[in-house]
Protein backbone atom coordinates (compact mmCIF):
# COMPACT_ATOMS: atom_id res chain seq x y z
CA UNK A 1 0.00 0.00 0.00
CA UNK A 2 2.72 2.43 -1.03
CA UNK A 3 0.53 5.04 -2.61
CA UNK A 4 -3.13 5.08 -1.57
CA UNK A 5 -4.06 7.65 -4.22
CA UNK A 6 -2.59 5.95 -7.27
CA UNK A 7 -3.76 6.06 -10.85
CA UNK A 8 -5.52 2.76 -10.26
CA UNK A 9 -7.34 4.16 -7.22
CA UNK A 10 -8.43 7.21 -9.20
CA UNK A 11 -9.81 4.97 -11.97
CA UNK A 12 -11.57 2.84 -9.39
CA UNK A 13 -13.09 5.93 -7.75
CA UNK A 14 -14.49 7.01 -11.12
CA UNK A 15 -15.94 3.56 -11.75
CA UNK A 16 -17.31 3.49 -8.18
CA UNK A 17 -19.10 6.80 -8.84
CA UNK A 18 -20.54 5.43 -12.11
CA UNK A 19 -21.75 2.31 -10.29
CA UNK A 20 -23.39 4.57 -7.71
CA UNK A 21 -25.29 6.42 -10.43
CA UNK A 22 -26.34 3.12 -12.02
CA UNK A 23 -27.44 1.73 -8.64
CA UNK A 24 -29.51 4.82 -7.95
CA UNK A 25 -31.23 4.42 -11.32
CA UNK A 26 -31.83 0.70 -10.67
CA UNK A 27 -33.31 1.51 -7.24
CA UNK A 28 -35.70 4.14 -8.64
CA UNK A 29 -36.69 2.05 -11.67
CA UNK A 30 -37.44 -1.11 -9.65
CA UNK A 31 -39.34 0.89 -7.01
CA UNK A 32 -41.49 2.62 -9.60
CA UNK A 33 -42.14 -0.56 -11.59
CA UNK A 34 -43.32 -2.30 -8.41
CA UNK A 35 -45.55 0.64 -7.53
CA UNK A 36 -46.88 0.95 -11.10
CA UNK A 37 -47.95 -2.68 -11.13
CA UNK A 38 -49.73 -2.30 -7.79
CA UNK A 39 -47.26 -4.26 -5.69
CA UNK A 40 -47.85 -1.87 -2.81
CA UNK A 41 -51.57 -2.57 -2.61
CA UNK A 42 -50.98 -6.22 -1.71
CA UNK A 43 -48.12 -5.63 0.72
CA UNK A 44 -48.80 -2.94 3.31
CA UNK A 45 -46.41 -3.40 6.24
CA UNK A 46 -46.63 -1.39 9.45
CA UNK A 47 -49.03 0.98 7.71
CA UNK A 48 -46.41 1.87 5.12
CA UNK A 49 -47.54 0.97 1.62
CA UNK A 50 -44.12 1.50 0.01
CA UNK A 51 -41.96 -0.25 2.61
CA UNK A 52 -41.76 -3.69 0.98
CA UNK A 53 -41.35 -2.23 -2.52
CA UNK A 54 -38.57 0.06 -1.25
CA UNK A 55 -36.80 -2.80 0.55
CA UNK A 56 -36.94 -4.87 -2.66
CA UNK A 57 -35.66 -2.00 -4.83
CA UNK A 58 -32.79 -1.28 -2.42
CA UNK A 59 -31.92 -5.00 -2.29
CA UNK A 60 -31.85 -5.22 -6.10
CA UNK A 61 -29.60 -2.13 -6.21
CA UNK A 62 -27.29 -3.67 -3.58
CA UNK A 63 -26.97 -6.90 -5.56
CA UNK A 64 -26.22 -4.81 -8.64
CA UNK A 65 -23.65 -2.83 -6.64
CA UNK A 66 -21.93 -5.98 -5.45
CA UNK A 67 -21.71 -7.45 -8.95
CA UNK A 68 -20.56 -4.27 -10.70
CA UNK A 69 -18.06 -3.32 -8.02
CA UNK A 70 -16.66 -6.85 -7.85
CA UNK A 71 -16.44 -7.42 -11.60
CA UNK A 72 -15.79 -3.94 -12.98
CA UNK A 73 -14.63 -1.44 -10.34
CA UNK A 74 -12.22 -3.61 -8.35
CA UNK A 75 -11.94 -6.67 -10.65
CA UNK A 76 -11.82 -8.87 -7.57
CA UNK A 77 -11.14 -12.58 -7.63
CA UNK A 78 -11.83 -14.43 -4.41
CA UNK A 79 -11.65 -17.95 -3.12
CA UNK A 80 -14.67 -17.41 -0.84
CA UNK A 81 -17.49 -15.39 -2.38
CA UNK A 82 -19.71 -15.94 0.67
CA UNK A 83 -17.18 -14.20 2.91
CA UNK A 84 -16.95 -11.41 0.35
CA UNK A 85 -20.75 -11.01 0.39
CA UNK A 86 -20.80 -10.85 4.20
CA UNK A 87 -18.01 -8.24 4.20
CA UNK A 88 -19.88 -6.25 1.52
CA UNK A 89 -23.08 -6.24 3.57
CA UNK A 90 -21.24 -5.27 6.77
CA UNK A 91 -19.32 -2.40 5.13
CA UNK A 92 -22.48 -1.16 3.36
CA UNK A 93 -24.64 -1.34 6.49
CA UNK A 94 -22.01 0.49 8.56
CA UNK A 95 -21.84 3.15 5.85
CA UNK A 96 -25.63 3.55 5.71
CA UNK A 97 -26.56 3.27 9.35
CA UNK A 98 -23.49 4.34 11.30
CA UNK A 99 -21.31 6.72 9.29
CA UNK A 100 -24.25 8.33 7.47
CA UNK A 101 -26.36 8.75 10.61
CA UNK A 102 -23.54 10.04 12.80
CA UNK A 103 -22.46 12.68 10.27
CA UNK A 104 -26.06 13.70 9.54
CA UNK A 105 -26.99 13.99 13.21
CA UNK A 106 -23.83 15.87 14.17
CA UNK A 107 -24.26 18.40 11.37
CA UNK A 108 -28.03 18.74 11.65
CA UNK A 109 -28.46 18.79 15.41
CA UNK A 110 -25.10 19.51 17.06
CA UNK A 111 -23.24 21.96 14.82
CA UNK A 112 -25.72 24.70 13.94
CA UNK A 113 -22.85 27.15 13.26
CA UNK A 114 -21.83 25.18 10.17
CA UNK A 115 -25.39 25.08 8.88
CA UNK A 116 -25.73 28.80 9.66
CA UNK A 117 -22.68 29.53 7.51
CA UNK A 118 -24.21 27.60 4.60
CA UNK A 119 -27.55 29.38 5.13
CA UNK A 120 -25.68 32.72 5.05
CA UNK A 121 -24.17 31.81 1.69
CA UNK A 122 -27.64 30.92 0.37
CA UNK A 123 -28.91 34.29 1.64
CA UNK A 124 -25.98 36.19 0.07
CA UNK A 125 -26.73 34.48 -3.24
CA UNK A 126 -30.36 35.57 -2.76
CA UNK A 127 -31.58 31.99 -3.05
CA UNK A 128 -33.45 32.19 0.25
CA UNK A 129 -36.68 32.97 -1.61
CA UNK A 130 -36.35 29.55 -3.27
CA UNK A 131 -34.86 27.51 -0.42
CA UNK A 132 -36.00 27.80 3.19
CA UNK A 133 -33.40 27.75 5.97
CA UNK A 134 -34.71 24.36 7.10
CA UNK A 135 -34.41 22.96 3.57
CA UNK A 136 -30.81 24.19 3.31
CA UNK A 137 -29.87 22.86 6.75
CA UNK A 138 -31.45 19.46 6.11
CA UNK A 139 -29.99 19.00 2.64
CA UNK A 140 -26.54 20.27 3.59
CA UNK A 141 -26.34 17.75 6.46
CA UNK A 142 -27.68 14.99 4.20
CA UNK A 143 -25.20 15.82 1.40
CA UNK A 144 -22.17 15.75 3.70
CA UNK A 145 -23.42 12.49 5.26
CA UNK A 146 -23.75 10.94 1.79
CA UNK A 147 -20.22 12.00 0.87
CA UNK A 148 -18.85 10.58 4.15
CA UNK A 149 -20.64 7.25 3.67
CA UNK A 150 -19.49 7.05 0.04
CA UNK A 151 -15.88 7.56 1.13
CA UNK A 152 -16.36 4.90 3.81
CA UNK A 153 -17.86 2.47 1.28
CA UNK A 154 -15.13 3.06 -1.31
CA UNK A 155 -12.33 2.54 1.22
CA UNK A 156 -14.14 -0.47 2.75
CA UNK A 157 -14.79 -2.09 -0.61
CA UNK A 158 -11.25 -1.45 -1.86
CA UNK A 159 -9.32 -2.56 1.23
CA UNK A 160 -11.70 -5.00 2.96
CA UNK A 161 -14.33 -6.46 0.64
CA UNK A 162 -12.62 -6.62 -2.75
CA UNK A 163 -9.06 -6.51 -1.45
CA UNK A 164 -6.61 -7.58 -4.13
CA UNK A 165 -3.15 -8.98 -3.59
CA UNK A 166 -1.75 -5.67 -4.87
CA UNK A 167 -3.49 -3.82 -2.01
CA UNK A 168 -2.24 -6.22 0.67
Amino acid sequence: MNNIISGETTKQAGKFAAVGVINTAVDFIVLNILIYFGFTLAFVVLGQEFLVANVISVAVAMVNSFILNKQWTFKAETANIYLEIVKFIVVTVIGMFVVHQIIFNVLYYNLPAISSAVISIVNILRLNSIFSNEFVRLNFAKSIAIVASLIWNFVGYKFIVFKSRANS
